[in-house]
């Protein structure tokens, strides 16, 4: 697995114990986050999951944090060219699984295997 030690990964005794870990975890998380009188989240995303856990839609808000994003909306769409002639691809995320981020490296393999002028 993504995140398992090989010991865990190997074990068919030690999978299924981990599974049902996490499956009592997320059942104690989502009985203990009814009780939450006010719940704030930071992305829709995270909104859609922590009510299809905790089934409070009428508590849950999404705050984004505050950012000012005018001078972002000000910029132009066609960019031009970072240093030295190419373009510059950038993503930002966590490193976790869920996240994938070995899929965002093979898609960009497969772009530049496309089209290597931009490489």
């Amino acid at each position: 697995g993504v995140c398992n030690d090989r010991a865990v990964a190997r074990s068919g005794v030690l999978s299924s114990a981990k599974l049902l870990y996490y499956k009592a975890f997320a059942w104690v998380y989502s009985v203990v986050g009814r009780f939450a009188e006010v719940v704030m989240v930071n992305s829709s995303w995270t909104g859609g999951h922590i009510n299809s856990l905790w089934k409070i839609p009428d508590r849950t808000s999404v705050v984004f944090p505050p950012c000012d994003t005018r001078m972002l909306a000000a910029l132009p769409l066609d960019r031009c060219p970072a240093d030295g002639g190419g373009f510059l691809v950038l993503s930002l995320a966590q490193f976790r699984p869920e996240k994938d981020h070995p899929l965002q490296l093979r898609a960009l393999t497969r772009f530049f295997e496309l089209v290597p002028q931009h490489r």
